[in-house]
């Protein structure tokens, strides 16, 4: 059933009626099972396609469901479950009325990025306390795609003056450039590139939004923004991806 459901609810207007039949109640079931290994990576992957929706958005980023939501971002042992939350993520990220909520929940998106590098203690200090004191063996996500995902949740966040300034306040920074160093894929470093860009240039050389609405095409699923960085401005520019 979970396998249908997911085939069905990959189109975007199947996903439409599919949300419409959906409850709260519903959702926090399919957590449930995908938490007691019940067909994991279907049920996660129909979650990650209904939130291409508005009214999946809606009701996924509801504080009472996101929190056992978020928690699958680190399951052990299952690529396909972490994929899918870290898509769901993105997903969410393209709509502005959901960046208070995934701001609420910035250290736990950022944690499977963070590895055991050593921090200067003045720079521990300001971290969020999850992110601080982490174990010298503390590993990063395994999976690219997840990390990719990740990144560019964190740069559509981070269109918004607010998630930039915690960036810059609880100092991301650092446990990003560490991450950026480690990072061997060149796509997926661009990706995080483009998030360090946003927060260590002046915020009226970063206009990503206009009354508080993305650039026509930023977002769209099926397009990867790139920042260019030259003496004094970022400039955007979007790369269509395909299907």
């Amino acid at each position: 059933m979970a396998m249908v459901l997911n085939n069905i609810s990959r189109s975007s207007e199947q996903a439409v009626k599919i949300v419409a039949m959906l409850s709260l109640k519903d959702c926090q079931m399919f957590l449930k099972l995908i938490s007691r290994n019940q067909e994991q990576g279907y049920l996660a992957a129909v979650l990650g396609n209904i939130a291409v929706t508005d009214g999946g958005r809606e009701l996924l980023h509801q504080e009472s469901l996101f929190t056992e939501l978020i928690s699958l971002l680190t399951m052990p042992g299952n690529i396909i479950v972490r994929r899918n939350i870290a898509r769901l993520l993105r997903n969410l990220s393209f709509d502005t009325k959901t960046h208070t909520t995934l701001l609420e929940f910035l250290p736990q998106i950022v944690y499977p990025l963070v590895g055991g590098e050593e921090v200067e203690e003045d720079d521990m200090e300001k971290l969020p306390l999850d992110l601080q004191y982490l174990p010298e063996d503390k590993c990063r996500e395994s999976d690219l795609q997840t990390r990719i995902l990740l990144s560019d949740t964190l740069f559509q966040i981070g269109g918004t003056f607010s998630v930039r300034e915690k960036f810059r306040e609880e100092n991301y920074y650092v446990l990003l450039k560490n991450y950026d160093q480690w990072e061997e894929d060149m796509d997926a470093r661009e990706r995080i590139q483009n998030v360090i860009y946003l927060i260590v240039q002046e915020d009226g050389k970063v206009d990503l939004r206009k009354d508080g609405e993305l650039p026509q095409g930023l977002e769209k699923e099926d397009h990867v923004v790139h920042v260019e960085r030259d003496s004094q401005n970022l400039e955007l520019s979007i790369e269509n991806r395909g299907s």
